[in-house]
């Protein structure tokens, strides 16, 4: 049962592949191994956790299996070219500053880990509804919704990054870090 976790999150690496290499539109089928994928998603942690089989493996390929679902998201927007400047703008300063996290991650702590808060936990529900909300016509609406989450989650998690004394993937927002106060560290 150990396993089990790392072999949902290597399937949901499989997934985004295949649908990195043979998806340039949102089909039918590509909504249904999204959406397994985003499944996947969903109880990977949720199992490595009930099984005591967490591991710093486990997040970083937790970690690279959201990038590359979230890339063959990405790859189908740019595609089929329904996002404008302006939007493509504010998603790339959005993934920019989100990209910071790992980075002081590696330099404060000597190792590239990358927060799981509840906000990001957020967005990883919303992505699930993007393919949807391109197939039925309602992403632009949507995506402005979505950046008006992402962004502060981002900020979030730089912040969260500055101040976490010890490594913790797994914490929850900055009010939980500043409630403890035992994990402050500037």
């Amino acid at each position: 049962m150990n396993k089990v976790a790392n072999i949902l999150t290597l399937s949901r690496m499989a997934l985004a592949i295949f649908l990195l290499l043979f998806f340039k539109k949102i089909s039918v089928l590509f909504l249904i191994i999204y959406t397994v994928a985003e499944f996947t998603d969903m109880i990977d942690g949720t199992i490595a956790r009930k099984t005591n089989s967490c591991s710093h493996l486990g997040a970083l390929l937790d970690s690279v299996a959201d990038l590359l679902l979230n890339a063959s998201l990405l790859k189908v927007v740019f595609c089929m070219r329904l996002i404008s400047k302006r939007l493509f703008v504010w998603l790339i300063l959005a993934l920019g500053i989100g990209a910071i996290s790992p980075i002081i991650n590696l330099i404060k702590h000597k190792k590239i880990f990358f927060i799981h808060s509840v906000p990001c936990k957020i967005i990883g529900g919303l992505l699930l509804i993007v393919p949807y909300a391109i197939y039925f016509n309602f992403f632009n609406t949507f995506l402005v919704f979505m950046l008006a989450v992402l962004t502060p989650a981002m900020l979030e998690i730089v912040i969260m990054s500055i101040v976490l004394s010890e490594p913790d993937p797994n914490a929850k927002s900055l009010h939980s870090i500043i409630k403890s106060k035992k994990q402050i560290s500037v």
